[in-house]
């Protein structure tokens, strides 16, 4: 696991995480605390490409993988829309699993910025 964020129950909390350790084979999301509905997934690739990879509804503790076929995993960052059913709201943790180590794309902590109407809420 790289991480979580809070998600909001009242609006979709728009979330943009990077920096993976190299290439990335796969992504997890867990919904945690609730259930959680995305907008969107949408990843961007090292070559400037975005590409939406998954939308739907995650069911309280349930987990989404989503897979990256050979040659199409240098992210750049992650982004995602998603909102919770409860007053309470939500977290959703990120997990990836990577081909291996890259010294060039690597970061200790993963950068993660949230925004709310296209303003970062935090960083």
């Amino acid at each position: 696991q790289i991480g979580s964020v809070n998600i909001a129950n009242d609006h979709y909390t728009a979330v943009s995480w990077e920096h993976f350790e190299g290439p990335v084979e796969s992504l997890q999301f867990v919904a945690q605390g609730d259930t959680i509905h995305c907008d969107h997934v949408s990843v961007t690739y090292r070559d400037g490409t975005t590409h939406e990879v998954w939308r739907g509804t995650m069911v309280k503790d349930s987990i989404e993988t989503i897979t990256f076929p050979e040659g199409d995993s240098r992210m750049k960052h992650v982004d995602f829309a998603c909102k919770a059913d409860s007053v309470d709201g939500a977290r959703v943790a990120l997990s990836a699993v990577s081909e291996g180590w890259d010294d060039h794309n690597w970061a200790r902590q993963p950068h993660v910025s949230t925004y709310e109407n296209g303003v970062v809420v935090s960083r």
